[in-house]
């Protein structure tokens, strides 16, 4: 009987021993995965940076590609026949005439924006300049002058920005049209900051959701 009950103990000890064996051998793998997943965690935010910063780059590279574009809106379909660079460089000459001093119309092409034809309305020209200061000279032209137009057609001149940066440029309207109700001075600053001026003193926002609070902390005082 107790040759039975030792018999029976040693087994026991036995399987519980195997059992912390295997244990210990499963925890071994746990810790092994945990190192792993940690790893590939890591592997992921790195990428996820690199990725981020290269978007960056790309943007700024599309942004600088364009910053001798201009888009005009509102000339009607087929007015520029089949040379749109030679009907722009006449459309300069003629509705802004030498009004910006030393300004020349050299222009590398200009085209309409891609896509169908509207059912109503026209598609925007995209227009590059040979100098991005004949570009500027232009736009500041326009800034400044109203009732723009070719042939009764009121037409307008705008930046030609990416989507991406036009659609960060465009988050800073609502905050533009309090600060402009409120009588603040600001500037919308490329690519795409927001200078608010208060008693002499500028600030920075680099968001719209960062300009928003700051009007909301201002207008609670």
């Amino acid at each position: 009987m107790e040759m039975k009950c030792c018999s029976e103990s040693l087994s026991q000890r036995s399987t519980i021993s195997a059992m912390e064996t295997a244990l210990s051998s499963h925890s071994d793998d746990l810790s092994t995965l945990q190192h792993e997943v940690a790893t590939l965690k890591s592997k992921v935010e790195t990428t996820t940076q690199m990725n981020e910063k290269l978007q960056l780059a790309v943007e700024d590279l599309v942004s600088r590609s364009k910053r001798q574009n201009l888009r005009v809106i509102g000339i009607p379909e087929g007015a520029e026949g089949t040379d749109t660079r030679l009907f722009m460089t006449t459309l300069f000459k003629d509705v802004i005439g030498d009004t910006p001093p030393d300004t020349s119309f050299e222009l590398d092409r200009a085209h309409r924006s891609l896509g169908p034809k509207p059912a109503q309305g026209s598609r925007p020209i995209l227009v590059r300049f040979h100098r991005y200061i004949q570009k500027e000279r232009v736009l500041l032209w326009a800034k400044k002058t109203r009732g723009i137009s070719y042939q009764g057609y009121p037409i307008r001149f705008f930046e030609d920005f990416s989507a991406s940066l036009a659609k960060k440029r465009a988050s800073f309207n609502k905050v533009k049209s309090l600060l402009y109700k409120d009588g603040i001075r600001f500037g919308l600053i490329y690519p795409a900051r927001l200078r608010v001026t208060i008693d002499g003193q500028s600030r920075m926002f680099d968001s719209a959701d960062e300009a928003e609070r700051f009007y909301r902390d201002l207008s609670s005082k």
